[in-house]
């Protein structure tokens, strides 16, 4: 997995998504129902571009990007549990 993009990874799979690897280098995003939303290439030649195109799609899909601070998380749970 690409080292740009692998703390979104992370994340994106900890909300139940499915991140995975192809043969040619790509990583790919599923949403949690399994529809495909964005790739980002393993060698991307506008690493920049490519990265705010991969933030802009899996924004579009209901993805957080950036992940939400711990103190953000923690809050969250707090008001969940008030609830």
């Amino acid at each position: 997995m690409n080292s740009d993009i692998k703390d979104w990874a992370d994340w994106a799979e900890s909300q139940g998504w499915r991140v995975e690897d192809d043969a040619k280098g790509y990583t790919r995003f599923h949403d949690p129902a399994g529809n495909y939303i964005a790739q980002y290439p393993a060698t991307p030649s506008r690493p920049n571009r490519r990265k705010q195109d991969l933030k802009t799609a899996l924004k579009k899909a209901g993805l957080a990007i950036p992940p939400p601070s711990k103190k953000e998380q923690k809050a969250a749970r707090r008001k969940e549990k008030d609830r």
